[in-house]
Order: structure tokens, then sequence, then C-alpha cells
């Protein structure tokens, strides 16, 4: 039905299984990467063929997983400018425990998803319990990096990839003509991922 609308149909899933129903179904993409298993080469090469894309959300994944809370966003004195005290509430407040999450095995599927060409979106999901709007992108990049992804490849999926897989033909990336949205860092971030955080000006249209 969205589809029909000239929409995309985005689903939310946690396991593979429901990922590989909403392929069957003929979605568009997914709003999270599947965490309790890695892929087999059936899945991926479905998910190429049907022009898949995918937001993993890792991030979150990080904060409901097996793993110990990441607490690597709220103790960022780069970070510590911009943060909210409904943000601080969040990041402080993680629901980790559900050891039949893996991020490890999302990051897995990522990687394999992303070298067979599905396009790789970054986003967080925020504001779930453990995550904040903006900051926790920051996050995000990492984890694509962790994953795979080179630094320019990680800042691509959250910029040009996303503005071309949603249609903004009027943002993602710098040209004349386009929205300048900017942001000023200190350090080269195509190498350092982490220099994203070293905030020196934004601008935003």
């Amino acid at each position: 039905a969205a589809q029909a609308n000239d929409k995309l149909a985005l689903v939310h899933v946690q396991t593979l299984a429901a990922a590989q129903q909403a392929l069957d179904a003929g979605a568009d993409g997914l709003a999270h990467i599947f965490t309790d298993a890695v892929p087999a080469a059936s899945f991926v090469q479905q998910a190429v063929d049907q022009g898949f894309f995918v937001i993993p959300t890792l991030a979150v994944f990080q904060n409901i997983g097996d793993e110990p809370a990441d607490l690597t966003v709220i103790d960022d004195p780069l970070l510590a400018p911009y943060l909210t005290a409904a943000d601080l509430q969040s990041l402080a407040s993680p629901y980790s425990g559900f050891p039949a999450l893996s991020l490890a095995n999302g990051q897995e599927a990522v990687k394999l998803l992303f070298d067979a060409g599905i396009p790789i979106l970054a986003g967080t999901d925020a504001p779930n319990p453990g995550t904040a709007h903006g900051a926790s992108l920051h996050r995000e990049l990492v984890l694509l990096t962790a994953a795979g992804l080179s630094p320019v490849e990680a800042l691509a999926a959250a910029t040009a990839i996303t503005a071309d897989t949603f249609g903004l033909a009027d943002r993602g990336r710098i040209a004349p003509g386009l929205r300048a949205d900017l942001l000023l860092v200190n350090g080269d971030p195509t190498t350092d991922i982490t220099a994203m955080r070293d905030i020196a000006g934004i601008w935003k249209l």
C-alpha cells in the first residue's frame, strides 16, 4: 500500500526471521539490522536483487544486547555542550541484558550487506533508552567503521546515501544550489571518524 502511493515501505525488525519476512513481502528497507543471527548468502543476494537498504541503528543494539552498555557519548567532553537534561537521562538509562541479541552479529551482518552493495544508512532510532538525538549518531559512525565501513563511507551513510535513498535531492552533499547545512570540525574525519565530535561551527539553513 505504501509503494502504491509512492512511499517507501520501511520495516522495524530485531530478528533475522523478521527481516526475511520483510524482504519476502517486498519492503524497501529495514529500520534496524537484526542481531540474533548472521544472514546466509541467500538473504544477502535476495536483498541485492530487490534493491534493499538498511539503517542498522547499531547504537541501539549496543544498549540492548549482551554487551555492557556504552557510555562513551555521555562521557565525551566534546559532546557534553550539546546534551540536554533529557539526553543525559536517556544516555544514562540503557536497557541492556538481552543475551539473544548481539552487537557482533549486527556488525557482521552490516559488513556482509555493505560488501555486497546494499546501501547502509546512518541512524540511531533515538530516543530509545541509551541514545540521544544527534549525539548518538556520533557513536553510530564509530560502530559503522568498526563494522567495516571506512570513515568516508560512514560519512556518506549519514549524508549523501541517506539523501539519495529518501529522494532528498536538495541536501546530503556540498554542491552549488543545495541546502547550506554544514558542519566545520577540527581534524580530519575522513581518517578519524571521531574528529566529527570536535565541532568548530554549525550552519543550518
